[in-house]
């Protein structure tokens, strides 16, 4: 007991000597949750004109609808329909709306299938008053249809996966290196006692990056937990460990820090990418839609996004 708690108090030290990895565990969260989500939204705003063939009381009418309208992010007046279709050949202008005496026409650009989609719906709903009947869809699922959150989410599994796996891969690689390992082969000390009390302070370590992360999200975005954050923790717990296993590994059969490096980024990639972080597995092919059963960052994204958004 007395060698593993000596051990992680020296994985602590070293982590306090070493100001790059201080900052990429209190630096990199916050600089990675403050640009990125900034980057993702799922709404779509849609970017319309208005060509004055003829002005009356419908083109006021239909200028007071879209400048209150949420679906549109702004209106450009234009005085021919040359003009219009110029901006939209450039990828300035969604739509626009040729209105000539009492007939209206409305351009679109289709280039974007869920733009156009939107745009016929923004222009029924807000321009014309027309309701629309159908299905009435309810989701349990991100109710509120709160993207950023849905986003935040797995961009925090996403900085506990890189910075578990990279910090315990390094770490056993540069003992390698400073010769550590072939000084601790001529100790009687116990190999499984002291791996035990690194694998330890690590996962307390992704614990850490885990809550100063979510941490921040409530700070910053409001990201509040539907369910119970005992279980979020805990679901962090169990999936840090094949995470630090992974990167154990790595560093256990790579001789440098750099052949480690391209190991790692290789197979994060791999398998971020197959996790359904940025598509939803219904996009994918067979073969890489059932891969997400062996794949560990698939379970932590799930768990979060069932935790904090749905809430169990």
């Amino acid at each position: 007991m007395r060698l593993f708690l000596a051990t992680i108090y020296k994985e602590f030290l070293q982590l306090v000597r070493n100001r790059t990895l201080l900052f990429l565990i209190t630096g990199a969260p916050v600089l990675l949750l403050t640009i990125i989500p900034l980057a993702f939204d799922g709404d779509v705003r849609i970017r319309a004109g208005v060509c004055k063939i003829s002005y009356n009381e419908t083109i006021r009418d239909v200028e007071k609808r879209i400048a209150a309208s949420p679906f549109f992010e702004e209106l450009v007046y234009y005085s021919s329909i040359e003009e219009a279709e110029s901006d939209m050949k450039k990828g300035e202008l969604d739509m626009f709306l040729v209105i000539k005496d009492k007939e209206a026409n409305l351009v679109l650009d289709g280039t974007f299938p869920r733009r156009v989609s939107g745009s016929i719906y923004a222009v029924a709903t807000e321009v014309f008053g027309i309701e629309t009947t159908g299905v009435n869809f309810h989701t349990l699922y991100n109710a509120g249809r709160s993207y950023r959150n849905y986003y935040l989410v797995s961009l925090v599994v996403l900085i506990v996966t890189i910075i578990s796996a990279a910090l315990i891969t390094l770490n056993i690689v540069n003992e390698k290196e400073s010769g550590l390992e072939e000084q601790f082969r001529a100790t009687i000390i116990n190999r499984k006692i002291y791996f035990s009390g690194k694998f330890t302070f690590h996962i307390l370590l992704s614990l850490f990056v885990s809550i100063y992360s979510y941490l921040f999200c409530f700070i910053v975005y409001d990201l509040r937990s539907e369910g119970s954050l005992l279980l979020l923790l805990l679901a962090t717990l169990l999936y840090s460990l094949p995470v630090l296993g992974l990167g154990a590994f790595i560093g256990s059969k790579s001789q440098t820090q750099l052949r480690a490096v391209y190991v790692l980024t290789v197979i994060l990639v791999l398998l971020i990418m197959l996790s359904t972080m940025f598509s939803h597995h219904d996009s994918m092919p067979e073969w890489a839609a059932a891969s997400r059963f062996i794949n560990p960052v698939w379970y932590g994204i799930e768990s979060a996004r069932i935790i904090i958004l749905k809430g169990i």
